[in-house]
């Protein structure tokens, strides 16, 4: 299982650098790359914490404090990609059900503004949790704490982002309209279907974890799936930004 992580953080990290350089760099941004550009550092920062973590595990180095850091910045990172993809979910539905309003009144650095903020919510959020549970241990308040974010993830979050995916989708593909899908419209049904089914378990496996349901190596499976859809996620915008034809 580490060896496989190891090898899927590597792979995903390359692809997650091409992305970022690509979108920072060599193309113009629109509202919706700046939060694909987001999600993409939070998936390089999630890849590389696992790696030390991984590494880290394999030498027996210090788990102590050090550990503890860099389980709370990939538990950050996470959370960042989960906010993230329920925003983009949110605002693409919006564009389709409402695209007069959102084309004449959308503030023009909205993306950026609410990308700042989720990575505000989940650092700080996270940073309480490694002072409750790491510098200041209080065993009380850190399983209130833990359980509060793995609520916010799996039980906000999670229904918030299928529920206007779904919208998005039913509107999409049941309009009389005809309405042209085209690429962006693929690659977030694909990006939040991969989410849902790799990373996901990571948020229901912690949950129950603290809530004192344990299962057998719980919740490293949820890293390890959490870790290839990381990876996938850069594989996702090569195959369909390079597809030619829109019948995909």
């Amino acid at each position: 299982m580490e060896s496989f992580c190891l090898i899927s953080a590597a792979c995903g990290m390359v692809g997650n650098g091409m992305v970022l350089w690509y979108l920072g760099f060599r193309i113009r941004r629109n509202h919706f790359t700046v939060y694909i550009l987001n999600l993409a550092a939070a998936d390089f920062g999630y890849l590389l914490c696992i790696a030390i973590e991984t590494v880290q595990y394999l030498m027996q180095f210090n788990v102590g404090v050090q550990f503890g850091i860099f389980l709370f910045l990939d538990l950050s990172m996470y959370g960042t990609g989960l906010y993230l993809l329920t925003a983009i979910s949110i605002e693409r539905c919006l564009a389709v059900l409402c695209p007069i309003w959102c084309r004449s009144h959308r503030p023009r650095h909205l993306s950026g503004i609410i990308s700042g903020l989720l990575w505000g919510l989940s650092l700080l959020l996270n940073t309480l949790g490694y002072v409750l549970c790491t510098v200041r241990p209080s065993a009380r308040s850190c399983q209130l704490l833990l359980i509060a974010i793995g609520s916010l993830d799996f039980l906000f979050c999670t229904p918030l982002m299928l529920l206007f995916s779904l919208t998005l989708f039913l509107r999409v593909k049941c309009s009389s309209q005809n309405l042209r899908t085209g690429r962006l419209f693929t690659v977030i049904m694909l990006t939040v279907l991969f989410f849902l089914i790799f990373a996901v378990p990571l948020s229901v496996l912690i949950l129950f974890d603290f809530l004192g349901y344990k299962f057998l190596y719980s919740p490293e499976i949820g890293f390890v799936l959490s870790c290839v859809n990381s990876s996938l996620n850069p594989v996702i915008y090569f195959l369909v930004g390079s597809y030619r034809d829109r019948r995909i």
